[in-house]
């Protein structure tokens, strides 16, 4: 009796220790799944979202006239993107207009959308007569999509048994046991972006100008086991964990740090500032530069080292003067940056123009600049030896100048050429005009003629602006595509010759020059 007793009670024990062991955790009926709470919409910051409002200030600062750039279908290469179940995009277009739109009002893309344009001429919506025209071109792919480079594992795994001989057989098994395993894994994968720029003209590529760079993102997942076998039934606990770095968020911050390489490399400009103290300057660069500031007269290098010491902080006149004003803003800059020497140099000139600040307060400086002299060559592209210097004629040196108000005007004249309102701004071109003279005036002036339909008005001012200021030449060549266009080949190739003679590097020019007879 006693005997059939235990058996019951040992029965009993192993069937129901486990549930009530279980029970004690949890109730079925009342599991509960912890899902965090719904977030509202928030705007995308990556690791380069800061970096890209910098660079944009940067080529407001640098370049007077903004870079056109033309978006062209960029894509997976590698196929990654269908075989992985789309661990990459397929596409990344989107991603780069995003990037370069991002980049202040210096840059603008322009998309490559053929089947549109040619639907809103189909339906009569939309000319080509008010139409950018790109400079460049942006292609490139996804060209590399490597999932394992490199991967690891360890883990631990522990057991124990103990068996009892006197347990009544009974139960289902004679045996405790526990076994413990922990074990985790990683892996790395490396994706690569190669970005190139063609000359929109041409369609050629443009020497230097391409960037191939590349991100590893890691796998790494995580589990721990744990079991205990109590006289035949089994029960334990479980549990994993993987995390993934974003693959498509990596892509973004390749698109954005290669787009600012590639778009700062073509500008001339020091790029590499706004990825921190430590970033690597780029020797296409400076070599560009070491290259081209000899081949320039010495009134264009000092015109350029007073537009820099001017940004820097210096108070003088950019008139390609070695004046007293001119000569101290030089030695105050030599002294504070324990440069040697006295000469203009190329590498001088990039201590002076690498060390110009990039905040609004120098942005305002560079507006005054453009507005109130305007007699600068422009730094992203260097012109060449023999060209004229960039100063205002006689009639215009003549003239009362009231630079302070003709700033003002400019200001309020292009914010009305950015809503597109022609004759709004046109007017306040005009008034600045009158105020002090401008090439900018003039250049922005003629086109908002052009964009009301009033050709005539645009070459009279654009002739009034090449004699004030002849050696500026985007007015010479603005002039010269306004001739090209009403059929005045003849005044044209005169104009695209004084254009190329100050920049004989412009391929845009010598393209029409070339056509014509």
């Amino acid at each position: 009796m006693k005997n059939a007793a235990k058996k019951i009670i040992y029965s009993l024990l192993a069937l129901t220790l486990p549930f009530v062991l279980v029970s004690c955790v949890s109730d079925p009926q009342k599991m509960e799944v912890p899902i965090e709470p719904t977030k509202g919409p928030a705007e995308k910051v990556t690791t380069f979202t800061d970096n890209l409002k910098t660079f944009g200030l940067m080529m407001e600062i640098h370049r007077a006239e903004p870079l056109k750039i033309m978006v062209k279908d960029i894509s997976d290469k590698t196929g990654a993107s269908v075989s992985t179940g789309s661990e990459i995009q397929q596409n990344i277009t989107e991603i780069v207009k995003s990037t370069l739109n991002s980049m202040g009002e210096n840059v603008v893309f322009i998309e490559y959308d053929p089947e549109f344009v040619s639907s809103m001429q189909q339906i009569g919506y939309s000319d080509f007569s008010e139409k950018m025209i790109p400079d460049v071109v942006v292609t490139g792919a996804i060209t590399e999509f490597d999932r394992a480079l490199e991967s690891w594992e360890k883990g631990m795994d522990v057991g124990a048994e103990v068996q009892f001989s006197h347990v009544n057989k009974a139960l289902p098994s004679q045996t405790i046991s526990a076994e413990y395993e922990d074990s985790a894994m990683a892996t790395k994968a490396r994706i690569t972006l190669d970005f190139n720029l063609k000359d929109f003209k041409t369609l050629g590529g443009i020497p230097g100008m391409n960037i191939v760079n590349a991100i590893e993102v890691q796998k790494g997942q995580k589990k721990q086991e744990f079991g205990i076998t109590l006289f035949g039934p089994t029960f334990g606990s479980k549990g994993s964990k993987k995390i993934v770095q974003g693959r498509h968020d990596a892509v973004r911050q390749v698109v954005q740090s290669g787009l600012i390489q590639l778009v700062g490399r073509y500008a001339a400009v020091p790029y590499w500032k706004v990825f921190g103290e430590d970033a690597v300057s780029d020797e296409i660069v400076i070599r560009s530069w070491l290259r081209g500031f000899p081949r320039l007269d010495d009134a264009s290098r000092i015109s350029m080292m007073q537009e820099k010491l001017y940004l820097n902080g210096y108070d003088l006149e950019i008139n390609g003067k070695v004046d007293e004003k001119t000569k101290t803003a030089f030695s105050d800059f030599r002294s504070k940056h324990n440069l040697t020497g006295g000469s203009l140099n190329a590498e001088t000139f990039l201590k002076i123009y690498f060390a110009v600040p990039v905040n609004e307060s120098v942005y305002a400086r560079a507006q005054a600049l453009a507005a109130g002299g305007g007699n600068g060559t422009e730094i992203s592209e260097p012109s060449s030896q023999g060209s004229p210097q960039q100063q205002p004629s006689q009639s215009a040196q003549d003239q009362p100048d009231d630079f302070g108000k003709a700033g003002n005007q400019m200001t309020q004249a292009y914010s009305y050429f950015k809503q597109n309102d022609y004759a709004n701004a046109a007017q306040l071109f005009e008034e600045s005009l009158k105020s002090a003279p401008t090439p900018v005036a003039y250049y922005f002036l003629a086109i908002s003629y052009q964009s009301l339909k009033k050709q005539k008005m645009a070459i009279t001012r654009l002739e009034e602006g090449v004699q004030n200021f002849n050696g500026d030449f985007p007015l010479w060549k603005a002039l010269g595509m306004s001739y090209y266009e009403i059929g005045e080949e003849a005044k044209a190739k005169t104009a695209f010759k004084t254009a190329m003679a100050l920049r004989p590097d412009d391929k845009q020019v010598k393209f029409f020059f070339d056509r014509i007879k």
